[in-house]
């Protein structure tokens, strides 16, 4: 009985040893900070940043973010948002040209943590409805966000959605990311 017992012990101990223990904290419903230290290849397009994308008819190279400064937004979004933060879009083709000219429509919409709309501006290239911009501007798409966080306020995050589409062909790209407050 003694053996059994002894047996039992030890069977427990490394029963217990092959256990993984865990806890957390916080809002189980939501991803884990769905955040990417390193690029990932979509398609083809480099995606930096957590970027979230779907393109129609256009070859993108490149999808990143990066502050007013044009230094690169770290991978893991945590901004201190004294800085504008700008999404960087390298277009390699797909805008329809007439005469070395694109017309563009974009969209940014900039969504609180919690779901209060902050800004939600349409038609962001309507100066440019007329003549357009020339093809070779067209390659290179920078959509600006300036966001204002009161010190010692909480940490949160903003969800920023936008679209870039052509206004004379078929093409287009729509996306998101998220900023985190450090």
């Amino acid at each position: 009985m003694k053996g059994i017992s002894i047996l039992l012990i030890v069977f427990t101990v490394l029963l217990l040893q092959s256990c993984e223990f865990s806890c957390s904290v916080g809002d189980k419903s939501e991803k884990k900070l769905n955040i990417q230290n390193k690029p990932v290849n979509q398609d083809g397009t480099m995606l930096y940043n957590g970027i979230e994308l779907t393109v129609k008819d256009l070859k993108i190279s490149k999808a990143y973010l990066v502050f007013d400064n044009g230094e690169k937004v770290p991978g893991d979004n945590f901004v201190d948002f004294e800085s504008p933060v700008k999404l960087i879009l390298q277009i390699d083709s797909g805008w329809m040209e007439i005469n070395d000219r694109v017309w563009l429509d974009a969209s940014e919409k900039v969504i609180q943590e919690g779901g209060k709309i902050l800004l939600d501006e349409k038609d962001l290239f309507s100066n440019y409805q007329d003549d357009g911009i020339t093809a070779e501007d067209a390659k290179v798409i920078g959509l600006k966000v300036k966001l204002t966080v009161k010190r010692r306020s909480p940490p949160t995050h903003f969800t920023v959605n936008f679209r870039v589409a052509d206004k004379k062909g078929k093409g287009y790209v729509e996306g998101g990311y998220k900023l985190y407050s450090k």
